[in-house]
């Protein structure tokens, strides 16, 4: 926008060009429309949203919830210092990533193949609440192969093609090893997450990331993995919840820690 001054009398009046003006209007009109239509879509088509207003209020209202359920957890388990906290969505395949209560990142996985649960040998991925107590694979190139939580020196050929079971069971790049804070629901006896091996961790399997195809831990690309790893400490929280009903239900705590109070 251009102004122009000029002084008449000693008085400064303030004149707009053309351009100016027209720059002006355009902003005014703009603003409007976006303020506006949404809301007169909306009024004329009750209960439909427009499918891109639609997605994206959903997205806010999980990630109001998901901040709840941060900060509940935050409190419980006395994590208030670690700004990070990990979302695992089953229903939708994916994972988030939340700093200090904001969505910093998503990464596409799978889970396990047989769904959710918590016994050993189900071969299939918890649900509940969760913390990070060792990392592993630090430096390690992003398609080295670990077995025993320690590499082999083998680099593994990433697999594109959607249907290849053999690819899900090697581990690449990174491990985050979780441990249940769930007594009798994911901790301890015949539940227990840390004596499962349940990881966070790179997979081969890349053609099946969006699809379940785990035997029961948390897949993502290698590099997505590394992403993680570096922007994570031990002792994050971690949520892995089934990603159906409502999402302020946490797994495992009863309908008494609802975090309905808090969103």
């Amino acid at each position: 926008m251009v102004l122009v001054w000029s002084a008449d009398g000693g008085v400064m009046t303030a004149r707009l060009s053309l351009l100016g003006w027209l720059r002006f209007v355009a902003v005014v009109i703009l603003g409007v429309a976006l303020c506006v239509v949404p809301r007169v879509v909306v009024a004329r088509t009750p209960g439909v949203l427009p499918a891109g207003l639609g997605h994206l209020m959903a997205r806010l209202r999980r990630d109001r919830d998901f901040r709840a359920d941060w900060r509940l957890l935050a409190a419980r388990y006395h994590n208030r210092g670690n700004p990070a906290f990990i979302v695992v969505d089953v229903a939708r395949q994916r994972l988030y990533l939340f700093e200090r209560g904001h969505r910093a990142e998503s990464w596409v996985v799978s889970t396990a193949l047989r769904g959710i649960g918590q016994r050993e040998n189900s071969y299939k991925t918890p649900v509940g609440v969760f913390r990070i107590v060792r990392k592993i694979g630090a430096g390690l190139p992003p398609d080295a192969v670990l077995r025993y939580q320690a590499p082999t020196g083998a680099i593994a050929t990433l697999v594109t093609a959607p249907d290849d079971p053999a690819a899900s069971r090697l581990i690449l790049s990174r491990i985050l090893w979780l441990e249940g804070l769930q007594p009798g629901w994911n901790e301890g006896g015949d539940v227990d997450t840390y004596w499962r091996h349940i990881y966070i961790h790179g997979t081969a399997n890349i053609g099946m990331l969006g699809s379940p195809a785990s035997y029961g831990c948390v897949q993502l690309a290698p590099r997505a993995m590394i992403a993680l790893y570096r922007r994570v400490a031990v002792g994050t929280l971690v949520l892995i919840t089934p990603g159906t009903g409502d999402l302020r239900d946490i797994p495992g705590m009863g309908r008494q820690a609802r975090t309905r109070r808090l969103a």
